[in-house]
């Protein structure tokens, strides 16, 4: 965690997106950095690319204008993290076989399900959660769901084999 506000005083965060603080580089260049940080260890690789691609991305590309203001700048800057929950524990990253679901209430929608294997999901503050939208014959969709509502939770997974460096966590959304 000491990395992460220097990783966003270096600009790794959102490397390739502009405005917002970030870096405006290249898609060529943003590969660059993320080989050279994957060289010196895969941990460190998967949580600035979780941070950029998984969670700035989308928020960037599909996020409303207040979602970009509120989110990209922190997250940017590394004084907020984020995750990108799609797997889930019985078909892996399987959009088809799904379970995690979204309903429509009111204005709002709520979510219940579980995921599994998310990068930085304990530490996170903002999660991209993928669920399956029940009125729109589960169309699949991304939601921002901030990771300190209730019915939000995130467990660690220990004894890894692999990306040790890195957060693993375990999601379960109860009437988020």
């Amino acid at each position: 965690r000491e990395l992460v506000p220097l990783m966003g005083e270096l600009g790794f965060f959102g490397a390739n997106l502009e405005g917002y603080g970030c870096a405006g580089m290249s898609n060529v260049e943003y590969g660059l950095v993320m080989q050279e940080l994957e060289r010196g260890d895969s941990g460190v690789r998967s949580f600035v690319s979780v941070q950029s691609a998984l969670v700035m991305y989308p928020i960037y590309a599909f996020g409303s204008d207040q979602q970009k203001q509120t989110w990209l700048p922190a997250l940017q800057k590394g004084e907020k993290l984020g995750c990108f929950g799609l797997t889930e524990p019985d078909f892996g990253s399987n959009p088809g076989g799904m379970r995690t679901r979204a309903r429509k209430v009111g204005q709002e929608y709520v979510l219940n399900g579980e995921k599994m294997w998310i990068t930085s999901g304990s530490i996170a503050d903002v999660a991209v959660i993928w669920a399956k939208v029940e009125q729109e014959e589960n169309l699949v969709r991304g939601f921002l769901v901030e990771t300190d509502r209730p019915g939000f939770r995130a467990e660690d997974i220990h004894g890894k084999w692999s990306l040790r460096a890195s957060v693993t966590s375990s999601l379960s959304l109860q009437d988020v």
